[in-house]
């Protein structure tokens, strides 16, 4: 999917790995430049933006993109209604250069007969597929702070 969608983005140099997953944190396809990213950290950071995704799901925020920096570059998340993307490249690259490659990556992606199918059969909430096992005490605390403030506090 990736490698034929996306193909415009992953052919930016500089972009190091493109990983899609649905809302259940199932990758549906990943790219890494070879040997730069290990599959099992690809995976741990879609968990931990399917976490923020959710929350944000729940809070109706209408934020849809993140763009953190790190000491090696930055990652670039976006999610969508079925899934979510997340493209992690050098410092160098402009986020603006992803968004606009994402932006016509997406419109064909989502367009795509095969794509379309895949997507049909996905499901559009994310903030329910957060797993209460995987939350240390300390998020299991501020988690039941925000969605207490959301619920009963002076609306």
């Amino acid at each position: 999917m990736i490698q034929q969608h996306f193909k415009d983005l992953i052919e930016i140099k500089g972009i190091d790995a493109v990983a899609l997953y649905d809302n259940h944190n199932r990758i549906m396809d990943s790219w890494v430049q070879p040997p730069k990213q290990n599959i099992a950290v690809i995976s741990e950071i879609g968990e931990t933006y399917l976490h923020i995704f959710g929350l944000l799901e729940y809070l109706k925020s209408d934020m849809s993109e993140l763009v953190l920096p790190h000491d090696k570059g930055i990652i670039y998340a976006r999610t969508r209604p079925k899934y979510f993307i997340i493209v992690m490249a050098k410092l160098s690259i402009d986020a603006a250069l992803i968004r606009l490659a994402l932006n016509v990556a997406i419109k064909e992606f989502e367009e795509n007969r095969k794509s379309k199918k895949v997507l049909k059969k996905l499901s559009d909430k994310k903030f329910y597929q957060i797993k209460s096992i995987t939350l240390d005490d300390v998020e299991k605390i501020m988690l039941e702070n925000i969605l207490e403030d959301k619920d009963g506090g002076g609306e």
